[in-house]
């Protein structure tokens, strides 16, 4: 964030909504905000209707008054526009405004996103907000960073967005012809012959080309509203950081690498299930941190369980600290929560705040948060320090359409085949970087590449050129069968480095449940595989495990090619976890990548940041039952724990859900 101002903590804090309390429960919220370590807070991400009335008035007496509170009391302010959130006022003043759904029916204004972000009205008004916010809040000292909307993943299928659409594709193709050739239209007598007959797929997915498009349009008109604001706040306070928090990439609706580079720093809101959290989380703080290949912020978080589930189980004690440790181990410079004080009203009432409805501040998760917050006053030391990672997984968030739409079977799900090879490096404390398959690979001795469905334009060069340069690749079923168009190219699947990997693939076989194969290695070791199978012919490569079930018996069915200074990997079946744990490790061991403490006990992760000649290493514990470690393999000596400022090593014990923070001094910058 060069030329930005920078902070010197760890920020630690929630949403804040004063627009929903009287004055007398401000002031108690600040007293609250104190004792247990808060130092920032978002401010105003709801708040349109309230500091501006009607399009004639402003009041920002209680905003003022919230401002001058904070700054009193040594709590920075990450200042929202509100513009998620658009007042009655706008939506009455123009009906079309509000947002046509994908069934193509136009919603009622009973919840926040019901706009549409490419209407004009909208996009006027949002500057106007975002100009006015600056000019009044752009000089007090306490204000630390711009968040821009909220989890910005509107969808919409209006008139304004067709004919938008219309002039993004003109864009994109030029010419009609263009379009009808890339998105092979000729089919089923598609073909347009006026950009007018082009129009929202409403009613869901009909063609996977046009859709796709239609996605990646309305990420870029989300942007487009982003880039409004941002516009307007950059030019009054040049020198104050500007984000927009991401939601997790199971909520779709914005393909995060073309917003990355507008950021001055990347922040998401994590939710993880109940189960199988930490894997979850930690995958996708690899892949917001990917973003920028910098340290990010977690803007959101529950202090508890949450509402909007189908099951809301309570964060076991422990959890909620061990979560939010995770998030810093991996990258985070900021645990922030949704939201400070819970909601009376409306349907985010019962989810889960750092004051809770009833006993506020008198229990057991608030005690926590206390604890937490205090903790966290002492790794300011960790601020801008990164973590290095030899091993890079490839992930297209695209690919949770397109995977879906053309799956030849139901239990073909993209993010669970990317998970199934992110598991075995995050249970080995291998560190990952989760970037997009057009980054540049240099950094990195081991790709892997799960289900890469589609090959964007120089995703094939890139892969080709990384196994040349010497780098280990892997990549499994289902990967390059299409074109950025999802259209098949000329000469068949992994067009055009099917050279590289040393393989035809002749045929596909997607398996009903109950139906599976065997894999066997030159070792005897056999291992079950279902969902997916692929007939294989080398074509210069060699088989390093064959089928031997099934019409393809014999053929097979993992496969190793030596090209230029690297090799290249396949993986044509679904093989279980064990398999794909085994090829991964012994992959990363050829090619030198090593965990920071072998052997570490099942279900403790291990992290390491580093940088201005300091260390720092993260244990965390995610069993329910102390574990005990011994610290003697780790590399390096005379390591501190940070929290309690005491020197460690040998044989440790780590309670249940339990985290250690080490330090250790190092000369490199």
């Amino acid at each position: 964030m060069q030329g930005k101002k920078e902070w010197s903590r760890v920020l630690y804090g929630a949403d804040y909504n004063p627009e929903q309390w009287p004055i007398e429960i401000i002031e108690r919220d600040i007293v609250l905000m104190k004792e247990i370590g808060v130092n920032s807070v978002t401010l105003n991400v709801f708040g349109w209707g309230t500091i501006q009335p009607s399009e004639e008035t402003h009041d920002f007496d209680k905003l003022d008054f919230v401002f001058d509170l904070t700054e009193r009391n040594g709590i920075g302010v990450v200042l929202a526009t509100p513009t998620a959130a658009p007042p009655s006022w706008m939506l009455g003043k123009d009906p079309t405004l509000l947002k046509v759904n994908e069934n193509g029916q136009r919603v009622t204004h009973w919840s926040r996103q019901a706009y549409c972000p490419n209407h004009p009205l909208y996009r006027k008004e949002i500057r106007n907000i975002a100009r006015t916010l600056a000019e009044r809040y752009g000089k007090r000292s306490n204000l630390m960073m711009w968040h821009i909307n909220n989890e910005c993943i509107l969808h919409c299928y209006c008139d304004n967005c067709a004919m938008a659409f219309r002039a993004w594709l003109q864009n994109k193709y030029g010419t009609l012809e263009r379009l009808n050739e890339a998105w092979q239209l000729r089919q089923w007598s598609l073909v347009k012959t006026d950009w007018q007959q082009i129009m929202p797929p409403v009613g869901g997915m009909t063609h996977t080309s046009v859709s796709l498009d239609y996605q990646r349009f309305l990420s870029d008109g989300n942007l487009q509203g982003f880039l409004a604001e941002k516009e307007e706040i950059v030019r009054i306070t040049p020198d104050i950081p500007v984000t927009s928090n991401f939601y997790s990439i199971d909520f779709l609706g914005q393909i995060h690498q073309d917003w990355a580079p507008h950021l001055d720093v990347i922040s998401w809101d994590s939710y993880p299930p109940h189960n199988d959290y930490a894997v979850w989380a930690a995958f996708q703080h690899d892949y917001f941190r990917g973003l920028k290949k910098a340290p990010f912020l977690l803007m959101e978080q529950a202090s508890s369980n949450v509402n909007w589930k189908p099951y809301n189980p309570a964060k076991r004690p422990g959890m909620m600290s061990l979560q939010s440790y995770q998030a810093v181990a991996r990258g985070a410079e900021a645990i922030m929560y949704f939201q400070f004080r819970q909601s009376r009203g409306g349907v985010e009432k019962y989810h889960s705040s750092l004051v809770s409805h009833g006993t506020e501040s008198d229990n057991r998760v608030y005690r926590e948060i206390g604890k937490l917050g205090h903790e966290l006053e002492k790794l300011d030391g960790v601020l801008r320090t990164r973590i290095h990672a030899n091993v890079a997984i490839l992930f297209d968030i695209s690919l949770i359409w397109l995977v879906d739409w053309n799956k030849t079977s139901k239990d073909l799900v993209y993010r669970e085949a990317v998970t199934a090879f992110y598991r075995p490096l995050y249970e080995a404390n291998i560190p990952v970087d989760v970037i997009r398959p057009q980054s540049d690979l240099s950094d990195y001795d081991v790709v892997i590449a799960p289900m890469l469905y589609m090959f964007e334009e120089g995703v094939p060069e890139n892969l080709r050129s990384f196994a040349e340069r010497g780098g280990k690749l892997v990549m499994s079923y289902n990967s390059g069968m299409v074109n950025g168009c999802d259209v098949v190219e000329y000469g068949g699947f992994l067009r055009p480095i099917e050279d590289v990997f040393g393989i035809v693939v002749e045929e596909v076989d997607a398996l009903e449940p109950g139906m599976s194969n065997r894999i066997e290695r030159s070792d005897g070791k056999s291992f079950r595989t279902d969902k997916w199978g692929e007939v294989v012919r080398l074509n210069g490569a060699e088989a390093i495990a064959v089928y031997t079930e099934d019409y393809y018996a014999g053929l097979p069915a993992v496969t190793r090619n030596r090209y230029g200074r690297g090799e290249a990997y396949y993986v044509s079946a679904h093989p279980e976890d064990a398999f794909i744990r085994e090829l991964l490790l012994n992959v990363c061991s050829s090619a030198g990548v090593k965990p920071h403490i072998p052997n570490a006990p099942e279900g403790v992760e291990v992290s390491v940041r580093e940088g201005k000649g300091r260390r720092f290493l993260f244990i965390l514990n995610h069993n329910r039952a102390p574990v005990e470690l011994d610290l003697n393999g780790v590399e390096g000596t005379a390591w501190k724990d940070l929290i309690q400022g005491e020197p460690v090593g040998g044989s440790i014990t780590l309670e249940s859900y339990g985290t250690l923070v080490l330090e250790q001094e190092t000369t490199q910058g």
